[in-house]
């Protein structure tokens, strides 16, 4: 999906309410620039996170601001999510879906969140959490959603998927497939919930840092025992030879991965430098920042090379599958 709009000069906003017609719409034009630069990186639009020890206990405007770009980071992700759920798991049951609506709705989630942060944050408070502007904390919560895309699809639906068809598979397989999309919502839907909290209560609060690494640690553990416990049910529906034929990675590797997007959301809206995205692994499995492709393995001359990167000679459905654009899907 190729996106073109108008550069216009944007104004930093510094009031909350109701925003005039002019502004909607310069937000919005702002926003399609945006999508349509989101493969430039690095990932992250800030600067180095702050020391863990001296972030936090900002004033309440400021971690209200921290606590609406999580929330909206989040529920970009988790709408963007829906709408590829729905669509490839229908595909996967034989009915129909309406593909070209995809990049619609994905633009949309992206769209409404970028507005909202644009009316309950001001720039002064985006400074105060570690962005040089408000724009700037606009473009990461906009980078993870894509992120997230990417790297949910490719990796759940990727095995299966050709653009907007699926390949020829077994009833155990499509079973394996959805099996996993469900496990994917609810895992990271959990560990997103258990990062978010830890951190928002750590930018409201004093707190030492001792405490603040404990709540922490204590979200680690929430996320490792639900994994283990999503890892058991998905086998239950899922066998492990079943699993490792459609996907060439054992569930509880990929299920890790999965768990650790919430610490990408971490990296992408609290400038901190304690909770980390992990550094992207080619052959994983997972299309991760950086990779414009990752097809689980290290072969070069299957459509996705030996470095993630989409080779030339890959049929057009390859590469529509493998390589997401930016804020939408290759459909």
């Amino acid at each position: 999906m190729v996106i073109s709009c108008m550069c216009v000069s944007i104004q930093p906003t510094e009031r909350r309410g109701r925003t005039p017609h002019r502004r909607k719409q310069r937000v919005l034009a702002a926003a399609l620039l945006a999508l349509a630069t989101l493969r430039v990186h690095p990932a992250y639009a800030h600067g180095q996170g702050l020391p863990f020890a001296f972030w936090g206990n900002f004033p309440q405007a400021t971690a209200h601001c921290q606590q609406v770009l999580a929330f909206e980071a989040t529920r970009c992700a988790n709408r963007v999510w829906k709408v590829h759920t729905d669509c490839d798991n229908a595909l996967l049951d034989g009915k129909a879906c309406g593909t070209s609506s995809v990049p619609d709705l994905v633009q949309r989630a992206h769209l409404d969140s970028l507005n909202i942060i644009d009316l309950q944050c001001t720039s002064p408070e985006a400074q105060g959490l570690g962005f040089l502007l408000k724009f700037e904390a606009q473009t990461d919560m906009n980078n993870f959603c894509t992120a997230i895309e990417n790297a949910f699809v490719s990796t759940v639906y990727g095995p299966v998927m050709q653009g907007a068809f699926v390949r020829l598979t077994d009833d155990e397989t499509r079973i394996c497939v959805e099996a996993m999309a469900q496990a994917t919502t609810k895992l990271w839907r959990f560990a997103v919930r258990a990062r978010v909290r830890a951190l928002d209560r750590i930018a409201r609060s004093v707190m030492t840092p001792s405490d603040k690494q404990a709540l922490i640690d204590d979200s680690s553990m929430l996320i490792d025992g639900l994994r283990a416990l999503i890892q058991q049910r998905l086998e239950a529906a899922c066998p492990t030879t079943d699993f490792v034929a459609t996907y060439h990675h054992d569930d509880r590797e990929l299920l890790t991965l999965v768990g650790q997007r919430a610490d990408c959301l971490a990296a992408a809206v609290y400038v901190q430098n304690v909770v980390f995205c992990p550094l992207p692994v080619c052959g994983n499995g997972m299309q991760e920042v950086g990779e414009q492709c990752d097809d689980g393995n290290l072969t070069d001359g299957d459509g996705c090379s030996s470095q993630c990167t989409i080779e030339s000679t890959a049929p057009q459905s390859l590469t529509s599958r493998l390589g997401r654009v930016p804020g939408g899907v290759s459909r």
